[in-house]
């Protein structure tokens, strides 16, 4: 049975962490909100950092746009935490709640009338001359360029190869991501689980267009820029700069991470919205 899209039993929260984005007066105001409201229904609350430190919750519910999420969701995901996004950002694709649903996704996770929306994350690891220098899990996507050179990246995908890709990069992405980096760049949209490859701003290619292919595949993406160091960036956030002839190996994550879906918002009117935010 696949691991993601799986519906799990619904949990009436009764412990729940919350974290908020610093710079955002309004997401604070809603985060201390929140708490009065699960406080006052007998919930206890922690913050982020007793969650980190090993204070068991059923949720963590992350007051911000798709970005603080995104953090939230990775250091949970390592400890099979699930994450609600409360959004205060401009798109905000991945937050299942807007501010003036609060009150009644808050009633919601309380009755346990929830579903969990379990996401597929990619795996990266960077390797030179067969020796591991670096490793990284990421939900949206993984790109292998950053560089203000037109790089040559040789592609591979399940020991098959292509050929080479000349142009700014190459972004692997996962269906989450899809709606992400990967979607200004060209790459479709997609609700089903799978990997989205990219190529960026190319001058010549072996992918005539971005490629679909099952999660489960094996991508290997090799330097081979004598003039540049690209990066490997996992979701615009942590990177490690490679060197020509080092090859990043991108597969499937054995970490997943778990949405909290209140079912306030379908997935095609979430859709709809992401493809609106971009043509305005």
């Amino acid at each position: 049975m696949p691991r993601t899209g799986k519906k799990a039993p619904p949990q009436a929260i009764r412990r729940c962490g919350l974290t908020f984005r610093e710079d955002r007066e309004e997401a604070i105001r809603a985060c201390g909100h929140a708490r009065a409201l699960l406080e006052s229904a007998g919930t206890e609350v922690f913050n982020l950092e007793q969650v980190l430190d090993g204070e068991p919750v059923d949720a963590v519910l992350s007051f911000g746009g798709d970005g603080t999420l995104l953090h939230t969701a990775r250091l949970m995901a390592p400890r099979a935490i699930p994450v609600l996004g409360v959004n205060f950002g401009r798109v905000g694709y991945l937050c299942a709640v807007s501010e003036q649903q609060l009150a009644e996704a808050i009633d919601i996770l309380l009755r346990g009338a929830y579903r969990l929306d379990q996401r597929a994350m990619l795996r990266g690891v960077v390797s030179n001359r067969r020796e591991e220098v670096w490793q990284v899990d990421a939900l949206n996507e993984i790109l292998v360029g950053g560089s203000n050179r037109t790089l040559t990246l040789e592609l591979t995908i399940d020991g098959e190869h292509l050929g080479t890709i000349i142009g700014d990069g190459v972004i692997v992405a996962t269906r989450t991501g899809s709606t992400a980096y990967a979607m200004s760049a060209g790459g479709p949209a997609t609700m089903l689980e799978c990997t989205v490859i990219v190529p960026s701003n190319t001058i010549n290619s072996c992918l005539m267009a971005p490629a679909v292919i099952p999660i489960t595949s094996e991508v290997k993406i090799r330097n081979l820029t004598r003039v540049a160091r690209p990066y490997a960036i996992a979701d615009g956030q942590k990177d490690y700069q490679i060197e020509h002839g080092t090859e990043v190996q991108i597969v499937r994550s054995p970490l997943t991470v778990s949405f909290v879906d209140p079912g306030l918002v379908s997935p095609a009117a979430k859709l709809s919205k992401s493809f609106g935010e971009r043509r305005a």
